[in-house]
């Protein structure tokens, strides 16, 4: 289901993957977080009553950066538009008229991440998150994990996740 866009390689990886945590290490504009939003929303349009949580370092940088991105992906597509009953601003939450919600947030701390639990994750930029926001937030994450970076230094994904069981790596460059 590609809600009336063309699937990248990077989305087609994202989508049809069997692993539990999926690791998108590319450089700027390789299409790696597009595609994972992309992916998020058919998941979304496809199952009801999900939480789909995406977060990032603060929300200064998830305005500027994925959820730009999301808004974008939603207002150029018709059938995605027609799944989605209302998208909450000051919130930053999508609501889904099959009851399933996308929500925007960051976490201060580890006992901040300890609140709510959700199906799946989108750690965008993860090298901006501390390793204990991200533990918190994926053991109350019951189906998929996504996470993306910018290969600029190893940090928490390389030495606690990477060939580790249920974990997948995906390289996309331009």
């Amino acid at each position: 289901m590609h809600l009336g866009w063309k699937a990248s390689a990077v989305f087609i990886e994202n989508y049809y993957t069997g692993a539990h945590t999926i690791v998108n290490q590319g450089g700027t504009n390789s299409g790696k977080t597009y595609a994972i939003l992309q992916v998020l929303f058919c998941l979304a349009a496809q199952r009801s009553n999900q939480v789909i949580t995406i977060t990032g370092q603060d929300i200064p940088h998830l305005k500027s950066g994925v959820l730009r991105d999301a808004l974008g992906i939603y207002s150029g597509s018709v059938q995605l538009a027609k799944k989605i009953r209302a998208y909450n601003k000051s919130d930053r939450i999508f609501k889904f008229y099959n009851g399933t919600i996308i929500e925007f947030k960051s976490y201060a701390d580890a006992q901040d991440a300890k609140s709510g639990k959700r199906d799946y994750l989108f750690v965008n930029e993860a090298n901006g998150i501390n390793w204990e926001i991200y533990s918190e937030l994926a053991l109350r994450t019951r189906k998929r994990i996504y996470i993306d970076y910018n290969p600029n230094s190893a940090f928490w994904v390389h030495d606690n996740l990477l060939g580790g069981p249920g974990v997948q790596l995906i390289i996309s460059d331009h």
